[in-house]
């Protein structure tokens, strides 16, 4: 049994799917030792694009090749007229994105691909063999299963890489304009237009920040300030007193306030004027 598990493997189509199979096994054991990076940034999705689009191409040349044969020529040119090169590439993206490929690291995504292809292919041909050992042999028959493997293991290795979307999502790199409207603590003894420091509290040590004031504004060590502007090319974060936002909040909502009072009167004027229009 375990003999004639290994000829299947070995033999065409399934020996393609080992040796490639091989390939990746020797790859993650590379990464696993550190020797090379795994490349969770998607700069290998050409690859991914050009092995999914070589499939469906030898099919097509196959199917073409055959259709050629029976129709004396004809059909290899209706074949080359069917489709061309948007085409393709359009249809290869929407299967691309409708199978959710992207959502791990293409060498991820060929891995298993090249998993499930190799699996696909040895059952295959293990049930071609238990039906007839000459429906085995058929190299029409080794060559259908070696181009439908591929097509029968994208489905699986769309279920199979979705949940590592998670795991290879980037968190989102924090820039200086991210900083604008935090909360900060001075940390000098004064803070000037132009001196004075603060720590800005991000979940670990602090971040200690260059801050700046206006002229007419003081803050001191121990003051709780708010980060209203950067200045790219200083390098530094104009601050506010904390009492400045709140002041301006306040203000802010009685404008608010103002505004909705003046709606209702507006509303009640309205409201009598139509009814003394409507009165004896």
């Amino acid at each position: 049994m375990l003999t004639h598990f290994f000829g299947v493997a070995l033999s065409f189509p399934s020996v393609v799917y080992t040796t490639l199979l091989g390939v990746a096994l020797v790859y993650w054991v590379f990464v696993m030792l550190g020797a090379v990076h795994l490349d969770a940034d998607g700069a290998a999705d050409g690859a991914l694009d050009g092995a999914v689009k070589g499939a469906a191409e030898g099919a097509a040349d196959a199917l073409a090749g055959h259709g050629a044969h029976g129709a004396h020529g004809h059909g290899h040119d209706a074949g080359g007229d069917a489709g061309g090169p948007d085409g393709d590439g359009g249809a290869l993206s929407g299967l691309i994105a409708s199978l959710k490929l992207r959502s791990a690291p293409a060498t991820v995504v060929l891995s298993v691909l090249t998993l499930f292809s190799w699996l696909a292919s040895v059952l295959a041909m293990q049930a071609a063999h238990g039906l007839s050992p000459d429906l085995a042999s058929s190299f029409l028959v080794r060559a259908a299963v070696f181009l439908v493997a591929p097509l029968v293991a994208l489905p699986l290795t769309s279920l199979a890489v979705r949940p590592l979307a998670r795991v290879f999502t980037h968190a989102k790199a924090i820039t200086k304009q991210d900083l604008v409207g935090k909360v900060c603590t001075i940390r000098t003894g004064t803070v000037t237009d132009r001196f004075g420091e603060a720590l800005l509290e991000d979940g670990g040590a602090g971040l200690v920040v260059r801050v700046r004031v206006e002229t007419d504004e003081k803050l001191k060590r121990g003051d709780q300030a708010v980060i209203v502007g950067y200045d790219a090319e200083r390098h530094e974060f104009t601050v506010a007193p904390m009492e400045n936002l709140l002041d301006e909040r306040e203000r802010e909502h009685e404008r608010e306030r103002g505004r909705e009072e003046a709606a209702e009167d507006d509303e009640d004027a309205r409201t009598l004027s139509a009814s003394k229009k409507s009165g004896p």
